[in-house]
């Protein structure tokens, strides 16, 4: 199956969410930031969890626009 290149549309699409994924994982790491200062361990999960699922976002949505035609 060949690989079709993304719409104007879908990049704008891809750009927008991932975006507002970036603005909850900062929200996540400030929380889990604070948690950890203020002596609650589960901060860390929370930190662990916002990093792996933002990071795992974003290689997914990078290995897409590299296997893109330029």
């Amino acid at each position: 199956m060949p690989n079709v290149e993304w719409s104007v549309e879908q990049r704008a699409a891809v750009k927008r969410w991932m975006l507002f994924a970036t603005v909850f994982a900062a929200a996540g790491i400030f929380l889990s930031v604070f948690l950890i200062v203020s002596g609650n361990s589960g901060g860390w999960v929370l930190l662990v969890l916002t990093l792996c699922i933002f990071g795992a976002g974003n290689l997914f949505v990078g290995n897409i626009r590299r296997s893109q035609p330029k």
